[in-house]
């Protein structure tokens, strides 16, 4: 397709392309040869230079050439050409938040040579550096917002590829959104019944069951990872096809040769142990030491350590979660109203409580009122922006879903200040972001196991925990990182902070 394209050419956009392609000039060849009356002499010859230069790029396989005269969005057209340095990507990481998470392993496909290759935290994913300078093109499915920012955040030096194709935004084009696997259901493309389940928000769950000591684990999300990989050229091929044929129908006999061939990966291989887990068995204990911390590395820095934890409801009518975190003891329970809670907690009189609820109101608001003059200032503060622009989903305060739970959390918090407590505001979905755990709403039962593995003395005869205890005990572990020194305190001094873990310090 490159070579039926002209729109590389300075000077040349897509009306001017698509009337050359319809008055049967539809090569590179015929443009030079055909003799086109609005063409003055200088013209003619800068498009016969350009094509030099462009025959040379493409017999050199010099993909930057194409990359500075290309438009971004026809970056596809170089496909059929550059297939053979073509390499499809896709990463893994601890969770979704490229400021706090880190890249666990990186799967690569070159479909040209039937060739796999992972790259793994702990074992050689610095190998990834040397990799991609063998390749021209890398093929990613929103790489241009994940992969690719969390790739040059982990090798700020790394040269990429000088192509890179987001087939999210190809697929766009066609009509095809939604995730990946969606997008291949809608292809006809399945995947195999043992890893149908996993997603990209379940997958940092399988790499700590595998820190944890589960290779299992690891197995399952490599094979994870290699389906995402090489159904990553099918969807290339697909866009390849189909767009061609969109644009530039007037060769559709000749799409029949252009198609890319299929690659035969053998499935039935795949569902195996690819990845020999058992050698990574030395590493394991470096990838805990850089990523973990126990609870006893807090308490030791902790005068009394007793914490409160409330993941409180918007009204009486719902329980609230309650922990008790007392050195490493965990006691919870679940109480619907502000006497009970408050009662509760000045009964234990903790060295800190920790409330899962906005604390204050955006500067210049007086009341959570939408018909207040004040809800000119908006509805957001500043530690919610803070944590929205550094990926960690978190919801504005005076949204209508929140307000009375912001009105709630406020009026408790005076309270406890009233009675000479601390108190902060914690978020356990950043905490847990941060740490690396899965969220409640993504695996509750492997939530409870990353707070046990922590040091967390959660009894074993206690009847199954509920969602908002376990957001309760995390709340009163954030308190635990204020205590200890290790926190970041984020927001500003007329609003108030938001406290999360720092683990930047853990000695």
């Amino acid at each position: 397709m490159i070579e039926n394209s002209f729109i590389l050419i300075p000077g040349i956009g897509e009306k001017t392309e698509k009337y050359l392609w319809g008055k049967g000039i539809l090569t590179w060849n015929d443009l030079e040869k055909i003799y086109i009356p609005t063409l003055s002499g200088n013209k003619k010859k800068t498009i016969q230079n350009h094509l030099k230069l462009a025959r040379v790029a493409l017999d050199r396989m010099d993909s930057s050439f194409f990359a500075r005269y290309l438009p971004k969005k026809e970056y596809w057209r170089l496909y059929r050409e550059f297939r053979p340095r073509t390499l499809f990507l896709d990463i893994e990481t601890t969770g979704l938040s490229p400021y706090y998470s880190v890249i666990t392993l990186i799967g690569t496909f070159d479909s040209h040579r039937n060739k796999i290759k992972i790259f793994l935290r702990g074992n050689n994913l610095e190998e990834i550096k040397d990799y991609l300078q063998d390749y021209e093109i890398v093929v990613t499915f929103n790489g241009k917002k994940f992969d690719i920012p969390f790739i040059q955040k982990e090798f700020p030096d790394i040269k990429l590829p000088p192509v890179h194709i987001d087939l999210k935004f190809l697929l766009k084009s066609l009509g095809f959104t939604g995730s990946l696997k969606d997008i291949e259901k809608s292809a006809g493309i399945r995947r195999e019944k043992e890893i149908q389940e996993i997603n990209g928000k379940k997958a940092p769950a399988l790499w700590n069951r595998f820190v944890n000591g589960d290779n299992r684990a690891l197995e399952k999300l490599i094979l994870y990872n290699i389906y995402d990989t090489i159904n990553l050229e099918k969807l290339m091929k697909f866009i390849y096809i189909r767009k061609t044929e969109r644009i530039f129908p007037e060769v559709k006999s000749d799409l029949i040769r252009q198609k890319t061939p299929t690659i035969a990966i053998p499935y039935n291989k795949l569902s195996k142990t690819y990845f020999n887990t058992e050698g990574l068995e030395i590493y394991r204990s470096k990838i805990k030491t850089s990523m973990g911390i126990k609870v006893n590395t807090l308490t030791k820095k902790i005068y009394k350590p007793l914490s409160v934890g409330i993941d409180l409801s918007s009204s009486e009518e719902r329980a609230s979660g309650i922990c008790i975190l007392q050195e490493d003891k965990v006691y919870t329970k679940r109480l619907k109203t502000d006497e009970e809670i408050i009662s509760t907690v000045l009964s234990i009189d903790p060295s800190i409580i920790s409330i899962d609820s906005p604390l204050s109101l955006p500067r210049g608001r007086c009341c959570t009122s939408d018909r207040c003059e004040c809800r000119k200032y908006g509805i957001t503060r500043e530690c919610e922006r803070i944590l929205k622009k550094r990926g960690i989903n978190i919801y504005p305060c005076l949204i209508k879903s929140m307000q009375k739970l912001t009105e709630r959390g406020i009026r408790m918090s005076k309270i406890f200040k009233a009675h000479g407590y601390q108190v902060i505001e914690s978020y356990p979905g950043a905490t847990q972001d941060i740490l690396g755990f899965p969220r409640k709403r993504v695996n509750l039962e492997e939530l409870k196991e990353n707070l046990i593995n922590m040091g967390i003395n959660i009894s074993s005869d206690k009847r199954t925990l509920t969602h908002d205890e376990i957001d309760a005990i995390t709340s009163a572990l954030t308190g635990y990182f204020y205590l200890a020194g290790m926190y970041e305190a984020i927001g500003n001094s007329e609003e108030g902070y938001l406290i999360i873990p720092n683990l930047k310090n853990k000695e």
